[in-house]
């Protein structure tokens, strides 16, 4: 072999290292969330969905820990979301997060993903969860080479139907001889037409499959199961557990990704939230973190401008005081190191205020400025 070719071969070598080393590096920092499309329990018309808590619980604690989540659903597309609790701050800003609702509401086809790409694959619940999930064999194909690549498989509630049927290329099951947990039996209604509706039983299913079907008699306490590279919870409370659970395992198995800079959307969003949370939940302090401190408001009433401080503003916030008012985020406008932004509060039974901020960017951080409002009564 002559120089030449010597110094080819060394080159296509260099560029195979480097391809599987990005596909490697994209796989340690992505995370593959497994919903339903399913509307009903089965051919009744008992609605059903998608468990919001158990889908933003878990998705907050990855993003934060610097993960990037995809959605896939069998047939892709929007998928239903229900027990939404609209009192939890945390179900609250991401129902209002329209960027997250879209997410939602265009959830991949699993036919689009490569698998190579995510280090851990999470199955939600809710009732949805039983039907359509479990049998995909795309979606079974997935989470094995994604279990294959060292990765995790999670699961929570009802999400736990979704693995039953995973099986290694020689037909064996993935989590043959593992504690598993999910929903039990034994706390649903058996009587209830939605049960009779399921197409299996969970426990059953997991027990048929050689795997230990673990689960706790009081419900709602948190409990969940690691075992090996299986991470599944009982019900909506063990959300945040199964979330740390998986990181825990990912900081072994992969190198932990940095958490991404937030761009100036990103970082304009987390002060509206700041005002807008920070103002129904009793939270001061997140208020004093979003206003400049010559911040002030001001309004019309009576054909008068009334104008006030900022702190005039705060002082009467009471920490943990919490008030019956739901926000939302409306639109947003940057240009460099200036940006307006519109936001709308509805006070149930009573108004609707409309906010204008004037929002601007020094020393590296994004503070409202100026906020200006009207109202009209309900």
């Amino acid at each position: 072999m002559n120089n030449f070719q010597e110094m080819n071969k060394i080159l296509v070598l260099l560029v195979v290292h480097t391809f599987l080393l990005s596909m490697s590096l994209s796989a340690q920092n992505k995370i593959l969330f497994v919903t339903s499309n399913q509307d009903f329990y089965g051919n009744t018309k008992i609605p059903t969905a998608n468990h919001f808590e158990e889908i933003v619980v878990p998705y907050d604690i990855f993003i934060k820990a610097g993960y990037t989540v995809d959605f896939i659903s069998p047939k892709g597309g929007p998928i239903p979301i229900g027990y939404i609790n609209t009192s939890d701050s945390l179900q609250k800003k991401y129902l209002y997060n329209s960027w997250f609702m879209d997410k939602l509401e265009h959830s991949k086809k699993p036919s689009s993903i490569i698998s190579s790409d995510y280090a851990a694959i999470f199955y939600s619940g809710g009732g949805a969860a039983m039907f359509g999930v479990a049998e995909d064999i795309v979606i079974q194909k997935i989470a094995r080479t994604i279990y294959g690549n060292n990765g995790v498989i999670a699961s929570i509630c009802h999400g736990t139907a979704g693995i039953v049927y995973l099986k290694d290329e020689k037909g064996n099951s993935l989590y043959s001889g593992l504690k598993i947990t999910g929903y039990p039996d034994e706390l649903e209604n058996k009587n209830g037409e939605y049960y009779k509706a399921f197409p299996f039983s969970i426990n059953n299913t997991i027990k048929q499959n050689k795997a230990h079907f673990v689960f706790s008699k009081n419900g709602g306490d948190s409990f969940y199961s690691v075992d090996g590279r299986f991470v599944t919870g009982q019900d909506p409370s063990s959300g945040s557990k199964v979330a740390n659970e998986v990181l825990s395992l990912l900081k072994v198995n992969f190198k932990v990704p940095k958490p991404k800079s937030k761009n100036d959307l990103e970082q304009i969003t987390d002060i509206l939230n700041d005002y807008i949370e920070g103002t129904a939940n009793g939270q001061p302090e997140r208020l004093r973190k979003a206003f400049h401190p010559n911040f002030n408001l001001y309004t019309v009433a009576n054909d008068t401008l009334w104008i006030r401080s900022g702190e005039q503003y705060i002082s009467a916030i009471k920490v943990g005081e919490k008030v019956n008012r739901v926000g939302k985020i409306v639109s947003i406008d940057i240009a460099n190191d200036a940006a307006i932004a519109k936001a709308e509060i509805v006070m149930p039974n009573w108004r609707t205020f409309t906010d204008y901020f004037l929002i601007l960017k020094y020393k590296g951080n994004w503070k409202i400025v100026h906020k200006s409002y009207s109202w009209r009564d309900i």
